[in-house]
């Protein structure tokens, strides 16, 4: 399937890209019915962040991360929202819940009020990879 690829197996199996951003190998933690769909969530078993600019993607656009305030403009119509993966020594931080910190933005930008709010939980931003409306 990835013969035209450059990729490798990561520390679990599943194929990994080659220069990409960041990488996520989930097992499956839980399935959830909803209606007609099935939400299936998974668990974070290995992670990286190669230090290049991610994607992201917010109603109907891509966009890089340094350019926040085109992401600020295009989501101006909804809410902004900001939620964190957090990455400390190798691992993946989270809590008994199995959630994301997550903040509303308001209309300010979200990069800055993720940073903020995780501050004021004395932790520190050094790598963006990705941007994303959720």
């Amino acid at each position: 399937r990835f013969a035209a690829v450059d990729w490798a197996r990561g520390p679990n199996g599943c194929p990994i890209f080659a220069q990409v951003a960041a990488w996520f190998e989930c097992s499956m933690h839980d399935v959830i019915e909803a209606g007609d769909h099935a939400m299936m969530v998974g668990r974070v078993t290995a992670f990286e962040s190669s230090g290049l600019n991610g994607l992201g993607y917010a109603r109907g656009g891509y966009f890089a991360p340094s350019v926040a305030a085109r992401a600020n403009s295009s989501a101006a119509g909804g809410e902004i929202g900001a939620v964190a993966v957090l990455e400390r020594h190798g691992a993946l931080l989270g809590d008994e819940n199995l959630s994301l910190p997550r903040y509303r933005a308001g209309g300010g930008d979200p990069a800055k009020t993720l940073a903020s709010q995780l501050e004021r939980l004395g932790l520190s931003v050094h790598d963006w990879f990705s941007l994303l409306d959720l």
